[in-house]
């Protein structure tokens, strides 16, 4: 099943236990697979360094190098550069468009995310975005439809 992770979701999954945490223990057992673009990872390395991280990260015993190792590991990069280019899907804030230009160009149907403004949209086309904790209570109906 492919997904796109908002890059909030994959910090908090990477830092901290709940339920971004599981979503990113599915990836690692090959249930699900993330993608995103270069524009994704770059502003994941971007915001990995900010101050505000910095206690979580020592407290776990990691840098912001290895929160970009574990990134590359489990998200695989797609390109959107001619994808909905002229549309804008999140009126409130235009750069959350890239998270449905990654769903366009992997063909995923949905978005985990806890940013307010994604969650607004709720559904674009064919692509919903949902909270982790709503992605938690569908994933086994919807990898139930994709065994069958």
């Amino acid at each position: 099943m492919i997904i796109v992770p908002d890059n909030n979701i994959l910090i908090s999954g990477l830092l901290w236990k709940g339920n971004p945490r599981k979503i990113i223990n599915l990836a690692y057992r090959k249930k699900v697979e993330f993608y995103g673009s270069k524009e994704t990872y770059e502003e994941f390395c971007r915001v990995v360094t900010y101050p505000r991280f910095k206690k979580a990260l020592s407290r776990e015993i990691f840098t912001p190098q290895r929160l970009i190792i574990d990134y590359k590991s489990i998200i695989k990069i797609v390109p959107t550069s001619r994808i909905l280019v002229e549309v804008n899907v999140v009126k409130k804030d235009p750069d959350d468009d890239i998270f449905f230009r990654v769903a366009k160009a992997s063909k995923a149907k949905i978005i985990v995310s806890g940013d307010p403004h994604l969650l607004e949209v709720k559904k674009y086309d064919d692509i919903r975005v949902v909270e982790p904790v709503v992605f938690l209570e569908i994933f086994p109906k919807l990898l139930g439809k994709l065994i069958y």
